[in-house]
């Protein structure tokens, strides 16, 4: 059930027709002019979900499905129970498992790289209901193994234990009880870091995002009861965060109830003075004024000049006064003069850890989006508007430098050092029992976070040739020595914005 991409806004007998809707309030002209009713518009007031369950797992098996039952056809099933509205339908596909010998290494890779607690894998171990859970731990752990051993056996296995994963966890979707389990919201985002690592040049976007959108609906579906326990708010957190990064690229409003969870779990966090938290607050504000700019709910100039003005006033603010393991060390290199002045950074950014560094990047990212808005939508050329603009270009030429100067965090090394021995392990999430692995630390998940403030820093319309080349240059630093395939993806989709931006006549373009 991948998000589809930004749904068309326009009535239902356009998009059936493949023509341009003018939109017009009431019903559109061209059915005025045909003398027909207008069906109306569609509401957007939530993420749009398409089933493709059976065709990943078509993907995973590397083969096509030959047929579909009759539960695949259909988005929710003919006799699925009101209490599994929300969730993907079950995939009667069955899969008989390669035996290896490496499924217990590929459980300590996940427990001792992904920082989950040491219970939770005793729990996860002897709990018989979590088949799926289990199952998609052994192919992200099992994938995780392939890459680092370069074994094609490991990675046909990681692909086998992913289909079973698939088939286990929409079978746990479908029951009543298994469906508001901690345990398998955790199974859909082991999934979806899955399709991060694997997902790569020859495929898209779509069974990643499949995957955030599952687990958006499994939010709606949990409610507020989901998020009573301590482990329910982590995952949520999680989740809210994802569905943040597909909003914000796409222009959509934040789903109501995901307002109604993060407020609910902040109810509970007694940490005000954390950077994170006062970020996230002001996140989904964020992606509701784009997708009201975007969709012209908000039009006055003046009042997209001062909405952005506050929104990044508020994300400022809170990164202002940050705690001193939050601050990065300033790190000065020398770079040519034409390429500082292109927008790369003559200095680099290191923080404590990685996901620090990518929690920067991330309010650095939001700031470049909440002032493009400015730029796209204000395009009247007298002098106050011009100085909004100018304003907006030099705040986003800045974010894109600093975001491009924590990149080396990631990708320095030297011969001797291997591009991951640098890493370290959050010092909240420290796992001590994993100290003494000969596994590669956080190497699977240390590029995760960044991939997307990334690509908004590489797609923006202030991004310069030198800016994407740069971006282009890392994503193939991720996809080859990190073994991140997505960022493969990106990197084409970062090429592709080079040969339009450098076709005759062409402006400055952006993907935001």
């Amino acid at each position: 059930m991948p998000y589809r991409g930004r749904p068309s806004q326009g009535c239902e007998e356009c998009r059936k027709r493949r023509k341009k809707c003018d939109l017009r309030p009431g019903g559109c002209g061209r059915c005025a002019n045909a003398h027909r009713p207008c069906p109306g518009y569609p509401q957007q007031d939530s993420l749009r979900i398409l089933d493709q369950s059976a065709e990943i797992v078509s993907k995973a098996l590397g083969t096509r499905s030959k047929g579909s039952s009759p539960e695949t056809d259909s988005p929710l099933g003919s006799d699925r129970s009101p209490s599994a509205a929300h969730s993907p339908p079950a995939i009667s596909t069955h899969v008989s498992p390669l035996p290896i010998d490496s499924e217990d290494s590929s459980f300590a890779f996940f427990f001792n790289n992904c920082v989950i607690n040491h219970n939770v894998y005793h729990n996860c171990v002897h709990e018989p209901d979590n088949k799926h859970l289990i199952a998609g731990i052994k192919a992200f752990g099992i994938a995780n193994l392939s890459k680092h051993y370069s074994d094609r056996r490991l990675l046909i296995s990681a692909q086998h234990q992913y289909a079973t994963a698939l088939n286990l966890t929409n079978l746990a979707l479908r029951d009543p009880v298994q469906v508001k389990r901690d345990e398998t919201l955790l199974a859909i985002l082991i999934l979806t870091n899955y399709e991060t690592l694997t997902g790569g040049v020859t495929r898209t976007l779509d069974a990643w995002e499949q995957h955030v959108n599952g687990a958006s609906s499994l939010l709606s579906l949990r409610g507020l009861n989901g998020v009573q326990g301590t482990t329910g708010r982590v995952l949520t957190l999680h989740v809210i965060t994802s569905i943040n990064v597909i909003c914000l690229l796409r222009c959509l409003p934040t789903p109501p109830f995901v307002h109604l969870l993060q407020a609910k779990i902040f109810e509970y966090l007694y940490e005000p003075d954390n950077p994170a938290i006062r970020y996230q607050r002001i996140n989904l504000e964020c992606a509701d004024f784009r997708h009201a700019v975007t969709h012209c709910q908000i039009t006055s100039p003046d009042e997209i000049i001062s909405r952005t003005a506050e929104l990044d006033a508020k994300l400022i603010k809170a990164f202002t006064d940050v705690p001193k393991s939050w601050e990065g060390e300033l790190i000065t290199k020398f770079l040519p003069r034409q390429f500082v002045e292109a927008g790369l950074p003559s200095f680099e950014l290191r923080y404590t850890d990685q996901a620090t560094n990518y929690i920067w990047a991330s309010f650095r990212s939001s700031r470049i989006m909440v002032n493009e808005i400015v730029l796209q939508s204000v395009l009247d050329d007298s002098d106050a508007y011009r100085s909004a603009r100018e304003r907006s270009q030099t705040i986003m030429r800045q974010c894109q430098t600093e975001i491009l100067a924590g990149m080396a965090q990631y990708t320095s090394g030297s011969e001797e050092m291997l591009p991951w021995s640098g890493f370290k392990r959050p010092v909240r999430y420290f796992v001590p029992e994993a100290v003494s692995s000969d596994l590669p630390i956080m190497r699977a998940l240390s590029g995760y976070g960044v991939l997307w403030p990334l690509f908004v820093a590489g797609s923006c319309s202030t991004a310069t040739h030198e800016i994407k080349t740069h971006v282009a240059e890392i994503y193939r630093y991720f996809g080859e020595q990190l073994k991140i395939e997505q960022a493969l993806l990106l990197r084409k989709m970062i090429w592709a914005l080079m040969r339009v931006s450098a076709s005759p006549n062409s402006k400055n373009v952006s993907a935001l």
